[in-house]
């Protein structure tokens, strides 16, 4: 662990927990870690589409004091694109600086300038217990950064049938849920692809109102053919390297299309500052 994410970071107890549920969850997201670090060096697409993601964060990044931390980091590649990253995930890895639950963030009030999730925000169950922790441990001006699933009515059909993640377009993701202290450990690799979109466009008024100090400066939707023909990291790849040029000037064309086709979504949120 680097000196940054030691004085950062600590273990909740809550990420020490033994029971039976809390060990299938955590083995099995490990066991899922190691593998995309794995397929992460075989994969030149799936490299290339992150590294893209990478710039697009790094320079969405607010420079006010504070840390940078990667919320659900995975493999660990934007600590990588971005050494000083502090990377946690739920369960700890040799890569990661440290283990942390988004839920029961492991740091001080106004600590961080910048909170950075990949693919994170639709595995939180209780995305307002996440959103509130960001409200407490974000720096006025520092920023909240997500590249997450979108789901438009075409990506919306390839999600439902063609991926293996939860899809639920009609849960309200901004609704309170009271958790017994005692409650099972919530695998971290369930999922609703919808939460993103439904947090940030169908329920926008509503989050604006439960968190008027988190302003959202920035909605995107994006990557309509190459991200979902790459096959990420589980599938096979759909397109060949040598159309790939090809294939992101297209989506260049059809960007004013990509509320109808996007995979994908960019969201910027910052902090406000105290009045």
């Amino acid at each position: 662990m680097s000196g940054t994410s030691a004085t950062l970071c600590v273990e909740t107890p809550e990420a020490r927990r033994t029971d039976d549920a809390a060990r299938v969850a955590q083995d099995r997201a490990r066991a899922r870690l190691e593998r995309h670090a794995a397929i992460w060096r075989m994969r030149p697409l799936t490299r290339d589409i992150y590294r893209r993601y990478h710039q697009t964060i790094d320079a969405a990044r607010s420079t006010v004091p504070g840390a940078d931390v990667e919320v659900g980091a995975g493999h660990g590649s934007f600590a990588e694109f971005r050494p000083g990253t502090v990377s946690c995930d739920i369960v700890p890895c040799p890569w990661l600086s440290c283990s942390a639950d988004a839920t029961r963030l492991p740091f001080a009030d106004e600590s961080l300038a910048n909170i950075i999730m990949i693919d994170v925000l639709h595995h939180v169950a209780r995305p307002i217990a996440f959103l509130k922790q960001t409200a407490r441990v974000l720096a006025p001006g520092g920023r909240l950064i997500l590249l997450e699933p979108y789901v438009s009515p075409v990506s919306s059909i390839a999600w439902r049938y063609f991926h293996d993640e939860h899809i639920d377009t009609h849960i309200d993701p901004l609704k309170e849920r009271a958790t017994a202290a005692d409650a099972p450990e919530e695998d971290p690799w369930e999922a609703n692809i919808a939460i993103p979109t439904l947090v940030f466009w169908r329920h926008l008024s509503t989050f604006r109102k439960r968190f008027p100090e988190l302003r959202v400066i920035r909605r995107q939707r994006l990557d309509m053919i190459v991200m979902p023909l790459s096959g990420g990291f589980e599938r096979r790849r759909l397109i060949p390297l040598f159309l790939i040029p090809v294939a992101r000037a297209l989506e260049r064309v059809l960007a004013p299309l990509a509320p109808w086709l996007a995979f994908r979504c960019f969201l910027l949120i910052e902090k406000t500052s105290k009045h």
